[in-house]
């Protein structure tokens, strides 16, 4: 540890050396400890796979079918030897539409096979009533990550020209010719452009509830008189419908002044290059390093995965839930399971303790917020359920005339009959949003669920050989983290059913907003070294980490065995990160969460126990002054 850089950088004091001598892989637009633990896995797991190849015998129908696939994800003669003739399908079906209405009347195919169109459907928990689930409707994301990219006429030129480049050269790949891709880029841009002025920010999107907009059948019917939507809904769901959950209306609103005859020319073109790229990893090596290279030169990433591991993750991403199974069960003890759900729920009941003694809310406000917790569920290592479509996956392999895109269609049908069979029904709750192998961890607000996967049950995060101040400002902090999401200013509108419901008095929703403003404040445009941070975009996550560190330094505080060094230390460990400057700059535009060096100091600085343990003052860069730390929970 760098002491001399406590008071001034405590994020580079503790991680100096790592830093000095950290290297980002090549594929990788960074290093950080997320990711340290994600390769290790990794190499597990594809070690797993080569053990499997050999001798599949003893595995379960499942694995046995990741396996068939993974044997044809890595068969790049193969890949090759087809070349791009397994697209011709895909390219077919858009090319023989000639008008809207023929769109109109494959609209439901091509939905069912994920075969990319300008908007769609998805079927999600009902934010009002959250045991039942419903038909949402929006737009296709827009070329560039961002709209602010599109705001600044110089970076926009920028980010276009640099899209323009990396997708010529794949439609080269493709075999069109010059003027073939001249002309699709030039309408793809176009419609793309139609899409901007009604897509929503990165930072809107953060507000998430306001994405929850429901218009009657008759409402929809009026403003999208060039489609049929109501119908296409009704038979993806195959019952009828009273109403669509819309979450951006600003598109639907303009939904026939976009969609209509007079632009169906570039809407076709669209098509075509938005799945060239959504189907260029499933083709030959070359295509497939081609089809990333805009996505790279985005993040600063400079190489494109081997082909080993590519293949990998390509067979991996389609079966993850049943590879992270096999994990969660084989590599994490049930004495550490044990362990971890202890700390969930000591961590649950400090959170009622600082509940119970809040001096903001009034007694009728926090008896419904500790009913919330006593109601918060928490799953941890592995699920006890897994999806059931897995079991109706066929892997034919390329000896039955398959191959990947055929594959992928046939996966994918599969995948969206099952979610569109979910309307107007109750959700499984024991069905995890990732695998236990992913190093992660999140909250549900609809399900009011906290879900800790295996993989993240690690050092720094957690180690039985850790010390408890170690656990606890790790992984114990990432629990405070997770269960302070149930009220940041997303999860706080949501009550103890997960239902979207105001249980608050009006006094106090109002003293929560204004300390929602201020943690905005706290954070907005302080400088990074990559730029100014976006309170606005990351106060979910800034509130949750607030919440989450004082939760864990007092549970910590209340063991046999506390240190503050300890625990401070470790909690700017598990922030280390080192990426390029592409990449950081990115992911101030787009991530809700904060940029690591801040999440490590200033959250810290905002903490009187930090301040006072290290002695930290007015002259110091690590100092905050009282009246403008802010505390929420």
């Amino acid at each position: 540890m760098k002491k001399e850089l406590i008071k001034t950088n405590f994020f580079e004091a503790v991680n100096g050396e790592w830093l000095d001598q950290a290297v980002i892989p090549g594929d990788q637009p960074s290093i950080s400890a997320f990711l340290e633990l994600h390769l290790g896995i990794e190499k597990t797991l594809m070690d797993l796979t080569s053990t499997w190849e050999k001798d599949p015998s003893n595995l379960n129908d499942n694995l046995k079918k990741f396996i068939i696939l993974y044997q044809m994800t890595k068969d790049f003669d193969k890949r090759n030897e087809l070349g791009t003739k397994p697209f011709e399908v895909i390219l077919n079906k858009i090319n023989k539409l000639t008008s809207l209405k023929e769109l109109d009347q494959a609209f439901v195919d091509l939905t069912l096979e994920s075969i990319e169109t300008p908007f769609g459907f998805a079927v999600m928990q009902d934010f009002m009533n959250s045991n039942n689930q419903v038909l949402y409707f929006g737009a296709s994301n827009l070329f560039l990550p961002d709209t602010s990219y599109y705001k600044d006429e110089k970076t926009k030129a920028q980010m276009i020209g640099l899209f323009s480049q990396s997708t010529k050269q794949l439609l080269t790949l493709f075999g069109f010719s010059e003027e073939e891709s001249t002309k699709l880029l030039s309408d793809a841009l176009a419609f793309d452009e139609l899409l901007v002025p009604v897509t929503k920010s990165s930072v809107e999107k953060a507000d998430y509830v306001k994405m929850y907009n429901p218009l009657t059948k008759e409402e929809v019917l009026k403003l999208t008189t060039n489609f049929n939507l109501i119908k296409h809904a009704e038979t993806l769901v195959k019952q009828p419908i009273d109403q669509l959950i819309i979450t951006n209306l600003d598109f639907i609103n303009a939904f026939d002044n976009i969609i209509n005859d007079n632009n169906f020319e570039l809407i076709k073109s669209w098509m075509i290059i938005s799945n060239v790229f959504r189907f260029s990893s499933d083709l030959t090596d070359e295509i497939r390093v081609a089809g990333g290279a805009f996505r790279r030169a985005l993040s600063g990433t400079k190489e494109a995965q081997s082909k080993e591991k590519f293949a990998f993750y390509q067979a991996y991403n389609r079966f993850s839930q049943i590879v992270g199974l096999y994990y969660g069960e084989n590599y994490f003890g049930p004495v550490a399971k044990q362990d971890v759900k202890t700390m969930v729920f000591e961590m649950i009941d400090v959170y009622k303790e600082r509940i119970t003694n809040n001096t903001w809310l009034n007694e009728k406000t926090k008896e419904k917020a500790i009913k919330k917790l006593s109601t918060l569920t928490v799953h941890v290592g592995y699920p006890d359920e897994l999806p059931p479509y897995y079991n109706q996956f066929e892997i034919k392999g390329y000896e039955q005339g398959s191959d990947l895109i055929q594959e992928k269609l046939a996966v994918t049908r599969i995948l969206t009959e099952y979610d569109f069979n979910k309307y107007n029904k109750a959700p499984n709750k024991n069905i995890w949003g990732m695998p236990a192998s992913m190093v992660n961890a999140y909250y549900s607000p609809t399900n009011n669920q906290i879900v800790f996967p295996a993989a993240i049950l690690q050092r720094p995060y957690y180690s039985l050989d850790q010390t408890p101040s170690e656990n606890y400002g790790g992984i114990g902090a990432v629990m405070a983290h997770e269960i302070s999401h149930a009220f940041d200013n997303n999860g706080a509108k949501f009550d103890e059913t997960g239902s979207l419901n105001n249980w608050w008095t009006e006094s106090d929703l109002e003293a929560f907003n204004q300390k929602a403003k201020d943690m905005i404040t706290l954070f907005d445009g302080v400088e990074t070294g990559f730029g100014p941070c976006n309170g606005t975009l990351t106060v979910s996550e800034n509130i949750a980490d607030s919440g989450g560190l004082r939760c864990a330094l007092e549970a910590s505080r209340k063991g046999n065995h506390h240190s503050l060094d300890e625990f401070f230390q470790n909690w700017a460990r598990v922030w280390r990160n080192k990426s390029s400057l592409q990449y950081s700059q990115l992911l101030l535009r787009v991530d809700v969460h904060g940029p690591s060096i801040l999440r490590a100091n200033m959250q810290l600085s905002n903490l009187p126990e930090f301040q006072e343990f290290y002695q930290v003052s007015s002259e110091d860069k690590m100092y905050l002054p009282k009246e403008k730390m802010v505390s929420i929970w």
